[in-house]
């Protein structure tokens, strides 16, 4: 069955913190987004800041930033389960991919909407995953970008073990289509942090994604 997994996108310790809390009793996943301010314009905690906390979760992080090498071993200190980075960040694929090899986490890339399925097709073989973004990144709040159906299909249609996420303007009316498609996970940021009852519309969109998979 399809997952949800909560994300957290903030420049606020605290917040982050309470984000973490309000979570803590019913996902076995957080997706933290770490932003450098050059690669998006928005700007994050600090990933050392994250050393700062114990993490009871799967932790993927995903990587918005340039030179994100740069940031693998304190993903590695963090015991992070996933890492993904930008196809559009880097210059040099292969030569990152080498360097994820070093480590035990998955390893994912994520492509913005307008980005081209075909440009990762050289790559499949070196991947966990595939985490494709719904919005353009940066911001959380955005409206779902129809597009990114066609690029679920397309992914799997050329692999069918790849494991593909979707990230960005996820929400009731738009679940159906996506996890129709063939996505294995859903990444949910202010649709869920902003329903009044974060556990209540989490189970609710898992139930969702039970009775279609059905």
């Amino acid at each position: 069955m399809a997952e949800i997994i909560p994300a957290i996108l903030t420049n606020s310790f605290s917040d982050l913190k309470n984000k973490l809390a309000q979570i803590k009793n019913f996902s076995d996943w957080v997706q933290i987004d770490i932003m450098d301010g050059n690669f998006v314009k928005n700007i994050s905690v600090d990933i050392l800041n994250l050393k700062k906390i114990r993490f009871l979760k799967n932790l993927e992080i995903h990587l918005m930033v340039l030179n994100p090498e740069k940031y693998f071993v304190v993903c590695k200190a963090l015991k992070a389960k996933r890492v993904i980075f930008h196809f559009e960040a880097v210059k040099n694929i292969s030569k990152i991919l080498k360097e994820m090899k070093k480590y035990s986490f998955e390893k994912g890339i994520a492509l913005n909407p307008k980005t081209n399925v075909e440009k990762i097709k050289p790559f499949l073989n070196q991947l966990d995953v595939v985490l494709l973004l719904g919005v353009n990144p940066g911001f959380q709040g955005q409206k779902f970008k129809p597009v990114v159906l066609g690029k679920i299909k397309k992914i799997r249609k050329i692999s069918d073990k790849i494991k593909i996420g979707v990230d960005g303007g996820i929400r009731l009316e738009n679940i159906k289509k996506i996890v129709k498609a063939g996505a294995d996970y859903l990444i949910v940021g202010s649709y869920l942090f902003k329903s009044g009852n974060i556990e209540k519309t989490y189970k609710f969109l898992k139930n969702k994604i039970k009775t279609l998979e059905e």
